[in-house]
């Protein structure tokens, strides 16, 4: 069985680490309520949870499953020792590619096999893409139904947030 890499926490939350082919990721967990401001009962809670690549000296990344591992196994540690966050999670769509992303994100989600953790998707059909989120929370939240009824019925204010994304 694969482990994660060595984690290391970084002051203001945040995470990285380096592959064994020498690839530095970020892996960050940023206060962000204001998608979900017209929700004042979680809207504090919700944090924005997203990685990427801070430095690569390769032409192409190598697949590496153990990337995979350690941010399933961040995103495992962070909603355990906190079970009323919610992770929020936008797929990068610069460069038409979010569908993909969403794809993966999911099979990344398959793979944990934790029952404890549940994620939830939605697409928004802006003008001229889909926005393909998620949230990931604890299933102890105590707010899991309504956190989940409000993110399924995402108000207009939040949607033309994520438009602008």
């Amino acid at each position: 069985m694969l482990n994660s890499y060595n984690i290391s926490q970084l002051q203001e939350g945040g995470y990285f680490f380096t592959t064994t082919s020498g690839v530095i990721y970020n892996v960050y967990l940023l206060d962000d309520s204001l998608y979900f401001d017209d929700f004042p009962e979680f809207s504090g809670d919700v944090s924005t949870f997203g990685f990427d690549i801070v430095s690569n000296p390769l032409m192409k990344t190598p697949f590496d499953t153990r990337v995979r591992i350690t941010i399933s196994n961040i995103i495992i540690d962070y909603l355990s020792a906190q079970p009323e966050k919610i992770l929020f999670f936008v797929c990068d769509s610069a460069d038409t590619r979010q569908k993909g992303r969403m794809r993966i994100f999911e099979q990344w989600y398959n793979y944990l096999k934790v029952d404890y953790i549940e994620k939830y998707n939605e697409s928004i059909q802006a003008a001229d893409m889909d926005i393909y989120c998620s949230i990931i929370l604890h299933t102890n939240n105590s707010l899991k139904n309504h956190i989940i009824s409000s993110f399924r019925n995402l108000s207009h204010t939040t949607s033309e947030k994520l438009k602008s994304y």
